[in-house]
């Protein structure tokens, strides 16, 4: 039966993920006890593990006999990373209703800061980046839940978490935030209002994000879901870019 992994013996999850191909920020905001829940056969000898972090993660052997019980389990609608040992299962279990979309993993660049600060200063006169703070949190929230979702509160997201944002007209219009973060990664999540896309302000704010990961010593961890994502990885200095196949259940989706 899968229960609740603690602090202590998360580290013991390490080598069930090593062939994850992506979200690795995630992975890390998890299994250093950051952020999400964590599930595993076993706390002491664990051979398969559950991350809900949004996402969910699979690792380890997914011919374990709790794997079927991880795999069923899923809250729909759901997101899921796993390597390609575990897709027989998936398909076994969830059938046609399984779907697969393409992710493109990518690694941090050897960035060179004038360069990155060099979006902001393209910015139209006027427009500037800055850190989001307690004053203005609830207006980077109404820019895209996403930025903010996977922490326990607006206050804890400003305790713990990074972002950046560009505002018009008393509205935050573009912001790059921590989607997860731990003491070793920090996983990007990017959001500008359709108005005002295309125009230079989401680089900006990622480049404020990346010069900051630089400053606290944080891996930046980049995982596009559609060619947007991965143009803009890539402007941005992003590397060696590695396509891998994602899963996804839809809400109305039914296990066999």
């Amino acid at each position: 039966m899968l229960q609740a992994v603690t602090p202590a013996n998360l580290n013991r999850l390490q080598p069930l993920f090593a062939n994850l191909p992506g979200l690795h920020g995630c992975l890390h905001a998890a299994l250093g006890g950051a952020m999400g829940s964590v599930l595993a056969d076993s706390a002491e000898q664990p051979t398969m593990a559950l991350i809900n972090l949004d996402f969910y993660l699979l690792g380890g052997d997914a011919a374990a006999a709790d794997a079927e019980q991880a795999v069923r389990g899923f809250e729909l609608p759901a997101s899921i990373i796993a390597g390609s040992s575990w897709e027989p299962l998936l398909r076994h279990i969830w059938g046609d209703a399984l779907l697969t979309r393409t992710r493109v993993a990518f690694s941090p660049g050897d960035w060179d800061r004038q360069w990155l600060r060099a979006f902001a200063d393209a910015l139209p006169d006027g427009m500037t980046v800055r850190r989001i703070t307690s004053k203005d949190v609830r207006g980077f929230e109404e820019l895209a839940e996403s930025l903010v979702y996977n922490f326990n509160s607006l206050d804890d997201f400003v305790e713990r978490g990074v972002g950046f944002g560009i505002e018009h007209e008393g509205r935050l219009i573009s912001g790059s935030s921590s989607f997860a973060i731990s003491s070793h990664s920090l996983e990007f999540e990017i959001q500008t209002h359709p108005d005002y896309q295309r125009r230079g302000f989401a680089c900006a704010t990622a480049a404020a994000m990346i010069e900051h990961c630089l400053d606290e010593d944080l891996e930046p961890c980049w995982d596009a879901h559609n060619n947007m994502s991965v143009a803009l990885a890539t402007k941005l200095g992003f590397v060696d870019p590695t396509p891998y196949t994602a899963y996804e259940l839809p809400p109305n989706a039914q296990p066999l």
